[in-house]
C-alpha cells in the first residue's frame, strides 16, 4: 500500500519551483543591484535583494524535505529519479541540436549525460545523498540523541568556520554532498525528537532570517556608497542565516494541514522544472529573457509578465514531465516482466 502523499508539503515542493525560477530570474539573470541603483532607486533595489534571499533557501529546503520524510532507498525510486534526470538532459540536448542550435561537441554530448562539469550540480549532489541514505539512516536508528545531538553541532560548526574564516572550497558554498548530508540529518532530528515551533513563530522567523542577511547586504551599500565583500559570503547555501530560514519554512508547512490531488499530482512532477530551465541550452535564454522583461518593463507590469513567464516555464516542464512518467513506467513494466519470466 502506498503513503498518501501529505499535500502541504506538496504544496511547499510547488512553491520552491517557483522559487527557484525566481531566484533565477532575480540577480542570475539581472545581476545585483548596483551601487547607483542602490541610492537612486534604495526601495526597489532593497525588494530585490530581499526577494533574492527569500528564495535563495529554496534548494536547502528541498533537502531538509528529504531528511524530514527519511530517504528510502529502492532500486525503482533510483532509476526513476536517473530516468527523469536523463530524459530531460538527452531530449532538450537533442532537439536543439536536430535545430542547430547547439553544435554536437564531445563536450556538449557528456554535459547530456550530466557527465560534464557544466551538468546539473543538484543531481550529483542529492545522488550521492541518495546512495548514502541507507547508511545515514542506520546511524539516525542506531544512535542515541546526545551522540546525534553532538555530530549535528560538530558538522554545523566545522561548516560555519569554514564559511566565515576560510577561503577553502571544500565546502563549495554549500553545492558539497556533506553539505547536503548535514541538511538530511538535521531535519531527521526534528522530526525524530519533534522539536517544532508553531506556524506563526516558524514563518515568522523565515521571514526574519531573509531580512538580516538583507540588511547585512544593502546597508553597507546604501550608507558607504560602495560594494561590500559581505555579498558573495552572505549568497551562500552554507551561511547559517540560509539554514535555519528554510528550517523554518518547513516547520511552516509541517503545520498545515492540507488535502488536495490537485496538488499531488503537480508536485511529483515539480522536480521536471529545475531540470528543464536550469539545461545547459535552456539557462541562458531563460536568463535573457528575463533581462529583456526587466529592461522593457517597470513597476507591476514587470511583476505581471515575470510572473507569467514563470508559470509559462513551470507548466510546460510540467506536461513533459509527465509524457516522461508514462514512458518510464511503461518501461519498468516490461522490466518487471521479464524479471518474472527469468525466475
Amino acid at each position: 500500500m502506498k503513503n498518501e502523499r501529505k499535500s502541504n508539503i506538496e504544496l511547499l515542493r510547488i512553491i520552491l519551483m517557483f522559487m527557484i525560477l525566481a531566484l533565477h530570474a532575480n540577480v542570475l539573470s539581472l545581476d545585483f543591484p548596483s551601487v547607483k541603483e542602490c541610492i537612486d532607486y534604495p526601495l526597489q533595489s532593497f525588494m530585490r535583494y530581499f526577494n533574492e534571499y527569500l528564495c535563495l533557501g529554496a534548494v536547502n529546503t528541498y533537502v531538509l524535505i528529504s531528511g524530514w520524510f527519511g530517504i528510502n532507498y529502492k532500486t525503482k525510486g533510483l532509476c526513476n529519479f536517473l530516468f527523469q534526470c536523463l530524459f530531460f538532459s538527452i531530449s532538450i540536448f537533442t532537439i536543439f541540436a536536430i535545430l542547430g542550435e547547439i553544435e554536437v561537441t564531445r563536450i556538449n554530448i557528456l554535459s547530456s549525460l550530466l557527465l560534464y562539469k557544466n551538468a546539473y550540480w543538484f543531481v550529483w549532489s542529492y545522488l550521492i545523498l541518495y546512495l548514502f541514505s541507507p547508511v545515514l539512516n542506520c546511524f539516525i536508528q542506531n544512535t542515541k540523541k546526545e551522540t546525534y545531538k553532538k555530530v549535528l553541532i560538530g558538522l554545523f560548526l566545522l561548516q560555519t568556520v569554514v564559511y566565515i574564516f576560510t577561503r577553502c572550497g571544500f565546502y563549495q558554498a554549500g553545492y558539497h554532498p556533506l553539505s547536503f548530508i548535514s541538511l538530511y540529518l538535521l531535519a531527521r532530528y526534528f522530526r525524530i525528537y519533534n522539536q517544532i515551533p508553531n506556524k506563526y513563530f516558524a514563518i515568522s522567523g523565515y521571514f526574519a532570517c531573509a531580512l538580516i542577511n538583507t540588511l547585512l547586504n544593502f546597508l553597507p551599500i546604501y550608507i558607504q556608497h560602495r560594494p561590500t565583500s559581505f555579498t558573495g559570503i552572505l549568497f551562500n547555501y552554507t551561511n547559517p542565516l540560509n539554514i535555519v530560514g528554510p528550517l523554518f519554512l518547513l516547520f511552516f508547512f509541517v503545520k498545515l494541514e492540507i488535502k488536495n490531488r490537485v496538488i499531488n499530482q503537480v508536485a511529483v512532477s515539480c522536480f521536471a522544472v529545475y531540470l528543464f530551465h536550469c539545461h545547459f541550452c535552456i539557462l541562458e535564454h531563460y536568463k535573457s529573457l528575463c533581462l529583456t522583461i526587466f529592461n522593457k518593463y517597470g513597476g507591476i507590469l514587470y511583476l505581471v509578465y515575470i510572473v507569467l513567464f514563470m508559470c509559462l516555464t513551470f507548466v510546460i516542464a510540467i506536461i513533459i514531465d509527465k509524457v516522461r512518467i508514462f514512458t518510464f513506467n511503461h518501461i519498468w513494466q516490461i522490466i518487471e516482466k521479464k524479471k518474472d519470466v527469468i525466475q
